[in-house]
C-alpha cells in the first residue's frame, strides 16, 4: 500500500517535528554540563527510531568459524549531535556464530538507518553492539568497533567486545 502525497507530508512534517524536538532535548542535556554548540545545528533523531530488526539464519555447522563484516569508508555514518553534522566512519562486526549469523541485507538496512539519528560516537558504538548481542544472543564471541574519519586532528576509534562484558 502506497502512500498518498498529503499522508507522506503528514509523516514528513510529524518526523521533522520529533527531530526537532528531540535535538532541542539533547542541548538542553549537554547545556547542563556547559557544552553549547558552535555555529548552525540541524536537527536530528534519537537513537531510538533505528531500524530494530536484523534478520539472522541458522548456522547448522559444528565448524567453527570467526565471521567479520566491515563496511566500506564513507557507508556508515550518523549525526553529530553537537551540530547534526554527519559523522562518517567504518563499522568492523567479528563473531563467532553460535545458532546464527547475521543476514547481510537487513544488516546494511540497521546500518543505513543511523544516517538521521544525532548521538556520540561512543554511544552508537554501545548501542550496534547491544542491538546485534540481542540478534546473536549465543554467538561465542562479538567484538563491534567504530572508527571515525579524524575530526578536529583526532582519531577516535570504539571498541565493545563481548570479552569486556563477562
Amino acid at each position: 500500500m502506497s502512500k498518498t502525497p498529503d499522508s507522506l507530508e503528514n509523516t514528513l512534517a510529524a518526523a521533522e517535528r520529533s527531530a526537532v524536538e528531540n535535538t532541542r532535548k539533547a542541548l538542553a542535556y549537554m547545556e547542563q554540563y556547559g557544552i553549547r554548540p558552535e555555529g548552525r545545528v540541524q536537527p536530528f533523531l534519537p537513537p531510538e527510531t533505528r531500524a530494530t530488526t536484523i534478520d539472522v539464519l541458522p548456522y547448522p555447522h559444528k565448524t567453527r568459524q570467526r565471521v567479520s563484516y566491515e563496511t566500506a569508508p564513507g557507508e556508515f555514518s550518523a549525526l553529530c549531535p553537537f551540530s547534526g553534522l554527519p559523522d562518517y566512519g567504518t563499522v568492523t562486526i567479528t563473531y563467532t556464530p553460535g545458532s546464527h549469523f547475521l543476514e547481510l541485507k537487513s544488516l546494511k538496512y540497521y546500518l543505513i538507518s543511523w544516517r538521521t539519528i544525532g548521538a556520540a560516537q561512543e554511544d552508537i558504538t554501545a548501542y550496534l553492539y547491544e542491538d546485534l548481542r540481542r540478534h546473536l544472543p549465543d554467538a561465542e564471541e562479538l567484538t563491534v568497533t567504530t572508527k571515525y574519519n579524524v575530526r578536529g586532528g583526532i582519531e577516535t576509534v570504539c571498541r565493545c567486545t563481548s570479552d569486556d562484558q563477562r
